[in-house]
């Protein structure tokens, strides 16, 4: 296992060392869950693994939207965690790689449903895994906070000891859930809508000082 994820083609560094947890934050449509999905799919067409928790499309409209995912999940090195189908009231069951949770704010099963598939992927011999998708505003409109911190801290912890990659999605206009979240996490991509109304990013927390704006 490489010391690094190589984000080249998406963000402006080269890579983010193993076992690093970053936070995706910036005003509402500002393009976090894009660039989250971008992140994972590039570890894909790179033939790393994937783990994603999705909450806002189900399960196969994520397959539907995303090729990359999709060859990865159809090959056995990537897996989903799917918070809405089962929300919605409908009756579906586990699979090896998809699993369902009853909805966002239900942090053991989703915590149960991870680890399943953490173990699944392990088996595989998938060590290189990029997790994305966790969303702290959706969760937290489900749950209190304190049940959240903890789901966070341990599952940011197991992408940690496993030296794999993880996105936890967050608004940065709710300093009260920055600051309480914040410290569970390596670093930051930062996103923007700029004037002329292009979407920017920026990476604080990885590098030495943060990179500069650039248009995504």
């Amino acid at each position: 296992m490489g010391d690094s994820y190589d984000v080249s083609d998406t963000l402006p560094i080269d890579g983010i060392p193993a076992g690093t947890n970053l936070m995706i934050g910036g005003p509402p449509l500002t393009g976090k869950r894009e660039l989250a999905l971008s992140l994972v799919e590039s570890g894909c067409r790179q033939g790393e693994g994937a783990l994603v928790v999705t909450m806002r499309d189900d399960a196969d409209r994520l397959l539907d939207r995303s090729e990359p995912l999709a060859n990865a999940v159809a090959e056995g090195r990537a897996g989903i965690v799917d918070c809405v189908t089962r929300e919605r009231g409908e009756d579906v069951r586990d699979t090896r790689w998809i699993r369902y949770a009853s909805s966002p704010g239900d942090v053991t099963e989703i915590g149960i449903r991870s680890a399943g598939l953490f173990q699944a992927l392990d088996e595989q011999a998938v060590e290189r895994v990029r997790s994305g998708f966790v969303s702290i505003p959706t969760m937290l409109m489900y749950t209190e906070p304190r049940r959240l911190f903890r789901f966070l801290h341990v599952y940011t912890g197991r992408i940690q000891s496993a030296g794999q990659l993880g996105f936890a999605l967050i608004e940065l206009g709710d300093r009260e859930s920055f600051d309480r979240f914040a410290p569970l996490f390596d670093g930051m991509v930062q996103t923007r809508t700029n004037e002329g109304g292009e979407r920017q990013l920026r990476v604080v927390g990885v590098t030495s000082s943060p990179t500069e704006w650039v248009s995504y």
